[in-house]
């Protein structure tokens, strides 16, 4: 009994192992019929026939170059969202077998295919239709690649996109989060000064539709500065100086509030304070005028050359004199043929000789 046993144990581990090498045996013919299939431009047969013989495989050699094959595949047939998931789908079960600093440099890739407009067919058989495609992915890839590599050289660019993107959905908040990170720990990147512009904006708009604590204010103020400084010459430059100056008046004005409420309650001491911060810190506002003589009447001995004088609201324009020029003209315009008048210069250059 026991050595018929042993015999039916021996017929199944043989039997097992047949099925093994059947099973890889016919995993690489669909592997090499795949290849083929690339090789006739079949490219979407081919896609189906990799995913069969990944199916058949019991190696993960073969599993994972199945997979790796349906990536290339997926890549030709045109089909980006479906390349990307086979790309997530190899650096989750098989990291050990892909490139993984080429994969994601890829997904980073498709996700600036799809925020430039690219899109998967909605059905293969109807990829000539321009309009039947499937949904937006740019938000899926960028994130799952910023996962992956957060601090790889594409991943400014893609947390500005994708701030663009969540400002365009309404969360705001997602945005200016992605603004931040762009403006911490890139300040080399080129996506830094528009990120630090964006941010500054974001704060601004935040800050006008009703800041409780007053932090989108401070942080507006902030970023301004920091732009006007680092990039004077910039064309929003004068914007930057507007919204800057709307904030500062913002703040002022809530500083005054909160004197006028202490004056009100007959905390002299506290409004005095609140009425001194506008002056010393907002010596430009509306409000710093109005702040200045409610101080001077709290306290005698206060006089406006206690504080630094203030800058001026508004930007300053050079002015230039015109140049002299001849008051008599000697021939006007269609005399004697001329084009444009002749001026009589005598007494220009008589003034000329007496300056010298």
């Amino acid at each position: 009994m026991l050595e018929k046993t042993k015999i039916i144990w021996g017929l199944l581990l043989m039997l097992g192992g047949s099925l093994l090498v059947a099973d890889d045996t016919e995993a690489s013919r669909l592997y090499q019929k795949g290849l083929d299939q690339v090789k006739a431009k079949e490219h979407y047969d081919a896609l189906k026939t990799f995913k069969e013989a990944e199916v058949m495989a019991k190696s993960n050699t073969i599993r994972a170059n199945s997979i790796r094959a349906q990536i290339g595949a997926a890549r030709l047939a045109g089909l980006p969202w479906r390349e990307f998931e086979l790309i997530e789908e190899l650096l989750r079960r098989f990291p050990e077998y892909a490139n993984v600093p080429a994969a994601v440099d890829r997904e980073y890739e498709l996700g600036d295919l799809y925020f430039k407009g690219k899109r998967e067919p909605a059905f293969y058989a109807m990829r000539m239709i321009p309009w039947l495609v499937g949904p937006d992915k740019t938000e899926e890839i960028y994130t799952a690649a910023l996962k992956r590599a957060p601090y790889a050289d594409q991943a400014p660019a893609a947390r500005l996109r994708l701030a663009f993107i969540y400002d365009q959905k309404g969360e705001v908040r997602k945005s200016l989060d992605e603004l931040r990170t762009v403006v911490k720990v890139f300040p080399k990147s080129s996506s830094y000064k528009l990120a630090l512009l964006a941010l500054g904006y974001g704060c601004y708009e935040m800050a006008i539709r009703g800041d409780g604590d007053g932090r989108y204010a401070r942080e507006c103020a902030a970023m301004s500065e920091l732009f006007i400084e680092k990039f004077p010459e910039d064309p929003a430059i004068p914007m930057v100086r507007r919204n800057l100056q709307r904030i500062r008046d913002a703040q002022a004005k809530r500083l005054y509030e909160m004197a006028e409420f202490y004056r009100r309650q007959g905390r002299k001491e506290a409004s005095g304070r609140y009425l001194a911060r506008v002056v010393r810190e907002f010596p430009e506002t509306e409000v710093a005028p109005r702040s200045e003589n409610q101080l001077a009447e709290l306290d005698r001995t206060f006089t406006s050359g206690d504080f630094s004088d203030a800058s001026p609201r508004h930007e300053s324009y050079k002015t230039l004199k015109l140049p002299v020029e001849a008051e008599r003209i000697l021939l006007v315009p269609g005399e004697k043929g001329n084009l444009l008048p002749v001026p009589d210069l005598s007494e220009y250059l008589n003034r000329k000789g007496e300056k010298k």
